[in-house]
């Protein structure tokens, strides 16, 4: 995971991050996609999802919230994930502008709250 995530990184910092143009997702979408398709297995807030079989979104992402990781790295790093999934996830489970459409929402929310609880003068990115 955490090559997963340093990939997202170097992404982002070359200039290029991989994932579509804001104007192009729809990131209501996404959390009706994200609630239906992913929510029974991970946990994020925003969407009322408490599953547990995959990792909770908001304690993932919590700490590079915390230092300031920007939401086109987290978007890739999901869309990254939903590509080359490891089981029990399955590989592809979205694909195409659903899988751009859930990676933005995923993005735009996950581990916000949470970084704010922590660091309640930060405003939300």
């Amino acid at each position: 995971m955490m090559v997963v995530a340093l990939g997202a990184v170097v992404l982002s910092g070359c200039g290029g991050t991989g994932v579509p143009n804001a104007a192009s997702v729809d990131t209501s979408k996404g959390k009706q996609l994200f609630t239906a398709t992913c929510g029974s297995c991970h946990t994020l807030a925003d969407a009322g999802t408490t599953g547990k079989i995959g990792p909770d979104l908001d304690s993932a992402y919590v700490g590079d919230r915390l230092i300031g990781m920007k939401d086109s790295s987290f978007e890739a790093l999901v869309r990254q994930q939903i590509d080359l999934a490891d089981p029990p996830m399955p590989r592809h489970l979205l694909k195409g502008q659903d899988a751009d459409d859930v990676a933005a929402y995923v993005a735009k929310v996950a581990g916000v709250k949470l970084a704010q609880q922590y660091n309640p003068g930060s405003s939300p990115p």
